[in-house]
């Protein structure tokens, strides 16, 4: 039986992201003449290699990528250390590689391979959530390149691997498992608002009165232990975030706080992203005619902050318009990935739709306010080679995969 054809509406999907990605790049730069030093050219070049990508994928068989998935991994846990102590340090982090006229960070294309890894590894035949030994392995192939990335001081690319709960949690891992730390997170910023003493009482009445109205006397000992527990955390927050976070952490955080604090210094980028947020209305000010990117108010507005962009010139209108296209595509990789008939597909379309969402929700609440600003790029919008051909690249494996859905379904 002959190979499926690949799914067309997903790279029409993320054609459409790709040229707006384009278009808004081009207005940020003022319309340039050519020229390599622009970087608009050099997305163009990244663009094409990214299709290329893409497109060759395919054709290599899914066992194919099955198998070579723990070489894979191994190789770019390799390339990630050794970036972390031969590349030069940018913007505070070494992640990137020179090479010739392009830059390479091998952190966006190990995202790809530990979702690749991961699937593999959960799809073993004896594979069994309530053995130790593979609990352990599944915390190993998440955990190393977190701590390569750490190693590399990029905070910000570390958070994107919680991305991979999602096929995690489709493959039976509880939920507790990201609630638990969200609500501890979410705890831990609350007493930078108010003293934890207020919240430790606030969190005894609920206590109290869940315990009185929905169990009604019964696990007592479970009420009085999960308090305490929270009372302690409550407290401990306050200590960790003084001894454990960096300086320029804490800056971060407090800037989200309260921006006015330092206007034109550590608050600069988050008031100038929120002015041209406000200044695009609700239709936006006209393609080409968004003045905070193209005076410079904003830094790394081709990078970090291209949804200032966006947001500038085509308003709420666009801004919803683009996040929309963006969830079909992401939808669209879920399908693709339950359509697979293989586990390993399965997984692998769930970790890589887990990673761009992370992205996409990390970055717009940045730029909006409502998140500290770490650095991560928007994928298909954001100036950057990297991440562009690497999500190109998951997007073709995900496609072999999908190809070969007959092959396994008649075998």
């Amino acid at each position: 039986m002959r190979l499926s054809a690949p799914d067309w509406t997903l790279y029409v999907l993320a054609g459409l992201l790709t040229a707006i990605g384009l278009a808004n790049l081009y207005s940020i730069e003022n319309f340039p003449s050519p020229s390599w030093s622009n970087p608009f050219f050099r997305q163009l070049a990244w663009t094409g290699i990214a299709i290329a990508v893409a497109s060759v994928s395919p054709l290599i068989a899914g066992q194919t990528w099955r198998h070579l998935a723990y070489l894979l991994y191994g190789l770019g846990a390799a390339a990630m250390l050794i970036t972390a102590f031969v590349a030069r340090e940018v913007n505070g982090a070494r992640a990137w590689l020179d090479i010739g006229p392009f830059r390479f960070q091998p952190a966006e294309f190990m995202k790809v391979l530990t979702a690749l890894a991961l699937a593999a590894f959960l799809d073993r035949y004896d594979f069994d959530w309530r053995r130790f030994s593979d609990r352990v392995g599944v915390a190993g192939l998440i955990g190393l390149p977190v701590a390569l990335t750490l190693l590399q001081k990029d905070t910000g690319t570390a958070l994107t691997y919680g991305a991979l709960f999602l096929p995690l949690y489709r493959w039976g891992l509880s939920g507790w498992v990201v609630g638990i730390p969200l609500l501890l997170g979410g705890l831990a910023f609350l007493t930078l608002l108010w003293p934890w003493t207020y919240l430790a009482a606030a969190i005894t009445v609920a206590g109290l009165l869940s315990y009185g109205l929905v169990f009604r006397r019964k696990y007592l000992g479970l009420h009085l232990i999960g308090m305490a527990f929270l009372w302690s955390w409550l407290a401990l927050s306050s200590i960790l975030y003084q001894k454990v976070l960096a300086p320029h952490q804490r800056q971060r955080i407090e800037v989200l706080l309260n921006p006015q604090r330092d206007p034109l210094g550590a608050g600069w980028n988050a008031l100038q992203a929120r002015i041209a947020i406000t200044a695009g209305g609700l239709t936006g000010q006209g393609y080409g005619k968004g003045l905070q990117s193209k005076l410079n108010f904003i830094p790394k507005k081709h990078t970090d902050f291209a949804f200032c962009g966006l947001a500038e010139e085509w308003g709420w209108l666009g801004v919803v318009g683009y996040l929309l296209g963006y969830g079909v595509f992401l939808w669209r990789l879920i399908h693709i990935a339950e359509k697979t008939q293989s586990p390993v597909g399965l997984l692998f379309g769930y970790g890589l739709a887990g990673f761009l969402a992370i992205h996409l929700i990390i970055n717009t609440a940045m730029v909006m306010g409502l998140f500290p600003i770490v650095g991560i790029p928007l994928v298909f919008l954001s100036y950057g080679g990297s991440s562009w051909v690497a999500a190109a690249w998951g997007i073709g494996i995900l496609q072999s995969f999908y190809r070969e859905r007959r092959l396994r379904l008649f075998s």
